[in-house]
């Protein structure tokens, strides 16, 4: 069994990183990150907090992509990655073999964990997985640009009080 494995996008979203602070603003903040290492671009997450406040349009059906100050919405994310050239999806019940399998390839995992009472949930981007320490995270709650750790008991309670919801982004195709 493999001891540890490595996102080879992990490196670019940990230096990419930005701090939300205190905001309710995880979502809007890695994707933003998210989108600047796999695109090169500045995207700032503040400002992309606001833009995802407002309705966007599929055609003729408007789409909630975020509460202001609250909730960001897995296909809200899934929206603004595809308004930036990334194909992205988003599903319920992963599960942590699709995780492991998955994490060394050409795309970004982003499980949303968190909890019922009290009521809240949380985003990052996995960028490493070790045997030993569990699950390592790129983490806008901080302000550094160092792998979060979440042990293997705690990301599975957390992770399941969401539903293993996943947010799955793949780098755009080189030319």
């Amino acid at each position: 069994m493999l001891k540890k494995i490595t996102s080879p996008t992990g490196e670019r979203i940990l230096k990419s990183l930005q701090y939300q602070g205190q905001q309710n603003d995880c979502g809007p903040y890695t994707t933003a990150s998210v989108i600047n290492a796999l695109c090169n671009r500045d995207i700032d997450a503040a400002w992309l907090a606001e833009e995802m406040t407002r309705i966007a349009w599929w055609g003729p059906i408007p789409v909630v992509r975020r509460l202001r100050g609250s909730a960001t919405f897995p296909w809200g994310m899934v929206d603004v990655f595809h308004r930036n050239g990334l194909r992205s999806s988003w599903r319920f019940f992963a599960s942590q073999a699709y995780l492991r399998q998955h994490l060394n390839l050409d795309r970004v995992l982003m499980p949303i964990i968190g909890g019922w009472r009290p009521s809240w949930a949380h985003v990052m981007s996995l960028v490493e997985w070790d045997a030993e320490r569990g699950w390592g995270f790129a983490n806008t709650q901080y302000d550094h640009h160092d792998i979060t750790w979440l042990d293997d008991a705690t990301f599975t309670r957390q992770w399941q009080a969401m539903g293993n919801l996943l947010v799955e982004v793949k780098p755009p195709k080189t030319k």
